[in-house]
Order: C-alpha cells, then structure tokens, then sequence
C-alpha cells in the first residue's frame, strides 16, 4: 500500500512539473490553416529543398518574413560554401582558421552574396509547397500567423551560384586594380573627381570587415591628395601675353573650367584654351616696369583651390623659346641643361619641357642642349630683337651599355718561403668599402639616399616636396637622385632642426650636378634674419653664411662643370676661433675663418628651391645628402665618404 501510494505521488509530482511547459507550450489555439494536417516536410531537413518557417502579426508579414528567410538561408549556404573551398581573394583575410577570423570572412561574403542577381530573384510562386496557420495565443490574447515554404535549392544551383560570386569578386578586384593603375595616368583634374565619385560607390561593394574596404579608402585618399601635387606652369610668351599650363607629376594635365583670373595692372583680359594650354591676352598699359606687375589664376580642384601668381613684364622682349622633346616617345624632357652660344647664357627646362631665353640681341645663336640619359644636341636658331622666335629641341636617348663581361679569376699565388724578408710599410690608403650607411655612421643625424623616398635611412626625419621635385634615374651611386628646378622653384623642406645650435661644429655632405647660382641649403625659421646657416651658390662660387648677421664668407675654388661632384662643408671650432671647410670630390680646396655663429634655433631644414631670406631657387641635382648635426668630419672621413657613394 505504502509503494502504491509512493507511485502515486512521483506521477502526479511529474504531472504538476510537466503541466506548466506544455501549457506554454501549447499556450496557442489554431483558428485556420491551409490544410487539415500539418505536413511533414516542415521542421524537417531535405536534399535539394530548404524548409523555412517565419511568424508575424499578419499573413502578408509573414510571407514577407519567409520569403526574407529563404534568401539569407541561400545566402548563407554559399557563403559557407565559399569559406571552406575557396582560394578567392577573399583569402586577403590571411585565415588561419580562427573562428573570428573565419566568421569575419563569411560575414564579408554574405553581404556581397546577398546582391546576386539570383537572390533577388527568389520568390514564393517558386515555392514547392507552403502552409500556414492563423494563431490564437491564450496568455496574451494576440493572434499571429505562423507561415512555412518548402523552397527548391539542389546542389547544382548552390554551384552555379558559388561561380557567380567568384566571377563577381574577380571582377572587384579587376576594378581595384585599375583604380590603383589609373593614379599614374591622369590626366585632367575632372578625372580625379570622376574617380573619386566612383570610388566612393565602389565603397559600399564591401563589408567593413573585407580589407579591400580599407584599399578602396585609401584609394580614395591617394585620388585627393593629386590635388594637392598640381602645380601651375606659366611663361610670358611676349608683351600682353602669357601661356599658362597645369602639370602633374610632371605630365601635362587639363581641365574643362574657366579659371578665376585678375590682376594688380593689366586689364582687358581674356583667356583661351590652345589644346592643354591656356593663353592669357591682357592689356598692361598701366602696369609698371619691373617685377611686380602680376596676374593671378586660381583653378578649382575638388573642394578646394590651385592658386598661381605670374609675374610679368611690361618691357620684355622676349627672344627665343621653344620645347625640348624625347626624339622617339615625343614626351616632354624636363630638367634639361640648355646654354646659348654665344654669351653663355644657361635654363633649365620646366615639367613641360619649356626653355625660354629673354632680351637677345639679333643675331644667330647655337643651343646646346644635355640632359642625362640622352646624347647632347645642338642646334641653331636665329634671333630678331623685338620679336619672338621658336625652336624646338629633340633628344636622343642614349644606348644602354651592355652589362660588364665578368672579371678572370685570380692567378694562384705561389707559396711564400717560410721566413720572408718583411714586407716595406704600405703607403696610407683610403678605404674604399661600398657601404655608405655604414661609413662614418658617428655622429651621422640624417642621411637622404632619394632613392624614390625623402625618408632618412638613420631616423625618422622626411622630406616634404614643395612645387614638385622630381626623381631622377640619374645619380652617383646608379640608382635614383632628387631634381629641383628654379623654373617651379620646387625643393625639399625638412620639417626639423638638423644642425645643432649654436652652430659651431657641424657637417653637410651630398652630391651635385648641374651647378647654377642659387640657394643650395639652409636651416630656416620662417624669420629670414635667422636663415641660418646656409649655403649658396653665387657667381659660381659657394658661399657660406654661418651667422644671421654676417652677409656670407665666399669659398675659393675652381668652376665646376655639369657633371656630378661630391661636396662636403665641414666647420668645426677651434680655439675661439670657428672655421669653415668646403671639399669638392673628397678632396679640401679652401678654409675660412667664420664670423660669428647663429644662437637662434631654427624649426626646418631647406634643400634647393629659393630660400626664406630671399636667395634665388636653384637649377640642380642632389643624391646622398648626409647630416652631422654637432660633429665636424675630419679630412680622412671626408675622403672616406666621397670613396663609400663614388
């Protein structure tokens, strides 16, 4: 009796523990459905069928919410299919088989899966079969319709679909590509804002967590900064008239808009475009005869502005001009070294290729025209003074030298008896190791190779271009050198103090070629009373400026020719007494007592272009420039160096 009653009590404790789950469980009463008997199929899983369910507060909602539920349950099969057989560029993700590493790329895969053409083509006359119920819940005393598909989706569609979405992702990363491509190939300003409007709708092709959504953003950045790198190239062909032209990274570009252009003087200007060109007509009656006359241009690029002044003269008489060209590609050849014969007179040529020489006398002239890389020319032109005359200049590329045949081998040496009569002393040698950033590295505070970079091989110093130098292939040590040209007035500005102050021990090393006057180098402040110290080229000759209120010691040395010479300035104090030293290939050529030296910290360091006390901008080539902010080099580490970059 005492078991019966224990049976008893352990059924009706699991009815009353059971009751409540499957009340809440069938807390719903069906008012209708489709059929009299809920099929089979539903919450079952079948080869080539997808059985999906959704609920809403109405029948149409609920089709909606199933139809929504087969595409991302399609979706989600090819992306997994995807992530666990492809070899896509999806692979960028680098997965190596962390789950968040795997669940990013599905995520990534998805979104773009969703955009298929046969996604969006999904819909319920498809369906196989489907079934619903209209719900009554007792606890809430709300109705809810509860609707089910039976979707055909065989392997054979899963397949195709994972073709298409490969075919489309190829097709993404052949679009990258030839936006990043497209960068090098500009070339007019509504190009850039072309690219940037399509880049930015080719953002959204990419989940967040694709890292090809990163690229495109960067891409995107490196399309605006162009804006940035376009200069505005101007010569007054002759009086009232000047041709202005836009380049960038030295090519020639060109845009559909009329500037913005006024004047300090002239009047009555107007402007026309000659192929890239634009022709600036204007009356200068009123202007005065110097330098100061002016024309401003500003072109707008993207949301902001390209801004050029010209200065002009109303006297000018300008003589003879033209373009300098590579005979076989007809592209224009910039930084070519023109000089006239006779009076000697030297320019260098624009990004354009432009040469222009003013105020001739009549007469016939030859011009000899180098450029490294290509054979010198010379050709002839006659001049009529107060009138314009044009000549064009081809170059010829130079051959490439075959390679050097391979030194013979070394002939044996014959033993040695063992007790040899001892050698005599060898005479003092300069080391001759080719590693230049490992020769003389005490000491060495930036060292500039300009091998496609103005970063400094010893710390983190870099270069910002200004008004576009260029690299050039042509250097001492066979790899790339940094071109300025006084034409853009362009140089390299360092965005640090280089040389210790005061300015008492110190060393500047660097190559040069194509010698013109000018500035050279200078620390700056954006005060020109302390651009200091600084190194300038005047009347061939170096002059070096070490105090802020000296106007310069002058270097006695020989003219120096075109081609490329290692110079190194050297001051160091000596007693009470500060002695600057220049060398020229390695070798010391003059020393001079400095008066006085600069207390006044200065906040950059200017190579090339025209300097911020007011000294011209320079016509040359620099590589390998070296920077010992408190050391003074000694004459045997001069000669080291110069040996090491040679």
């Amino acid at each position: 009796m005492k078991d019966i009653k224990s049976i008893l009590t352990a059924v009706l404790f699991t009815l009353f523990t059971l009751l409540p789950a499957y009340a809440q469980k069938q807390d719903y009463k069906v008012e209708e459905a489709s059929a009299k008997r809920t099929p089979e199929w539903i919450n079952a899983a079948e080869r080539n069928y997808l059985n999906v369910t959704a609920t809403a507060g109405n029948i149409e909602d609920a089709k909606a919410a199933v139809l929504e539920n087969v595409k991302k349950q399609i979706a989600q099969s090819i992306a997994t299919r995807i992530v666990s057989e492809s070899s896509l560029s999806t692979s960028a993700f680098q997965s190596d088989g962390s789950f968040s590493k795997t669940q990013s790329l599905e995520s990534s895969i998805l979104s773009r899966t969703a955009k298929l053409p046969f996604i969006g083509e999904i819909s319920l006359s498809k369906a196989a079969d489907y079934y619903w119920e209209k719900r009554y819940y007792r606890s809430s005393g709300r109705f809810e319709y509860f609707y089910a598909v039976r979707y055909p989706f065989s392997e054979l569609e899963m397949k195709e679909l994972v073709d298409e979405y490969q075919a489309y992702d190829r097709s993404l990363n052949e679009r990258l590509s030839k936006f990043q491509n497209d960068l090098d190939f500009i070339t007019s300003i509504e190009e850039i804002g072309e690219a940037l409007n399509n880049l930015r709708t080719f953002l959204n092709e990419f989940d967040t967590q694709d890292p090809r959504y990163n690229q495109v953003q960067n891409l995107s950045n490196q399309y605006r900064q162009l804006y940035d790198q376009i200069t505005i190239d101007w010569f007054q062909e002759k009086k009232g008239m000047v041709v202005v032209n836009l380049s960038l990274a030295g090519r020639s570009i060109s845009t559909s808009q009329r500037p913005q252009i006024k004047s300090n003087c002239a009047s009555q200007i107007s402007s026309a475009y000659e192929g890239n060109s634009l022709v600036i007509r204007y009356n200068d009656e009123y202007c005065y005869e110097d330098d100061q006359n002016s024309i401003e241009v500003r072109f707008r690029a993207g949301n902001k502005y390209i801004t050029g002044h010209i200065y002009f003269k109303n006297n000018v008489d300008i003589s003879l001009t033209g373009i300098v060209s590579d005979a076989q590609t007809g592209q224009p050849v910039q930084y070519a070294r023109l000089t006239l014969i006779p009076g000697g007179k030297t320019v260098t040529t624009g990004r354009n290729g432009l040469y222009v020489f003013n105020d001739l006398a009549s007469g016939n002239y030859s011009i000899q025209a180098v450029k490294n890389g290509y054979k010198a020319s010379e050709v002839q032109a006659s001049v009529t003074s107060g009138s314009t005359a044009r000549t064009d200049i081809k170059l010829l590329p130079e051959p490439r030298t075959a390679a050097p045949a391979p030194e013979p081998e070394p002939e044996p040496v014959p033993e040695q008896p063992q007790n040899p009569a001892p050698a005599p002393a060898p005479a003092q040698t300069v080391s001759t190791g080719k590693d230049p950033l490992n020769t003389v590295r005490n000491g060495l505070a930036a060292y500039f190779r300009f091998n496609g970079t103005t970063r400094s091989e010893v710390s983190s110093v870099q270069g910002n271009p200004v008004n576009g130098p260029q690299y050039t292939t042509d250097s001492p040590d066979g790899t790339q050198a940094i071109a300025v040209s006084s034409i853009d007035g362009s140089q390299l500005a360092f965005p640090k103090t280089l040389i210790v102050y005061p300015c008492r021990n110190y060393s500047v090393t660097f190559w040069m070629k194509g010698f013109a006057d000018g500035h050279v180098w200078s620390m700056a402040s954006g005060d020109r009373r302390y651009n200091q110290p600084k190194l300038t080229i005047q009347d061939g000759k170096f002059y070096l400026y070490n105090s802020s209120n000296y106007n310069g010691s002058s270097f006695t040395h020989p003219q120096l020719d075109y081609n490329w010479h290692f110079i190194a300035v050297v001051v160091r104090t000596e007693g009470n007494n500060v002695i600057g030293s220049l060398y020229i290939d390695g070798v010391l050529v003059d020393s001079l007592k400095l008066y006085g030296y600069t207390n006044n910290a200065c906040t950059k360091f200017l190579l090339g272009g025209t300097s911020e006390s007011g000294d011209n901008a320079i016509d040359t080539n620099f590589d390998n420039l070296r920077i010992y902010n408190s050391r003074a080099l000694s004459d045997n580490e001069v000669a080291q160096i110069y040996m090491s970059e040679k």
